[in-house]
């Protein structure tokens, strides 16, 4: 399994669509095997064009800490799990993960996307 984290330094970005790096771990019978950090594609910020990026990096899981629901849905509609959480460290999330006591929240990504 692959978990796509949108991360904002060392914490999960509040904001999955304007995230410049996702942590990509791939995890083994509950277990990190492997990390590797990814820069978003550069560029003007096109619509579903997130979502289809991350289905390329194999992701089977989305962490972020707010989405769209479009973003959110062209991600499900590719068999790939959107969790949204709070906005804690990155190594917290990740052991909450592996631990499944990860605590998941409703989409947060509550604020006005037209002044984005």
């Amino acid at each position: 399994m692959k978990i796509a984290i949108a991360k904002n330094g060392d914490t999960v970005s509040e904001h999955f669509g304007h995230v410049e790096e996702f942590l990509v771990v791939h995890v083994e019978n509950q277990k990190e095997v492997e990390r590797k950090i990814y820069a978003t594609p550069k560029g003007e910020h096109v619509p579903g064009a997130m979502p289809q990026w991350i289905a390329t990096l194999g992701a089977d899981v989305v962490i972020t800490g707010g989405i769209g629901g479009r973003a959110s849905a062209m991600l499900r509609a590719q068999g790939i799990d959107v969790l949204c959480v709070k906005p804690l460290s990155i190594e917290l999330t990740i052991e909450a993960f592996l631990n499944q006591n990860l605590e998941v929240l409703s989409d947060q990504c509550s604020h006005d996307h037209s002044s984005l």
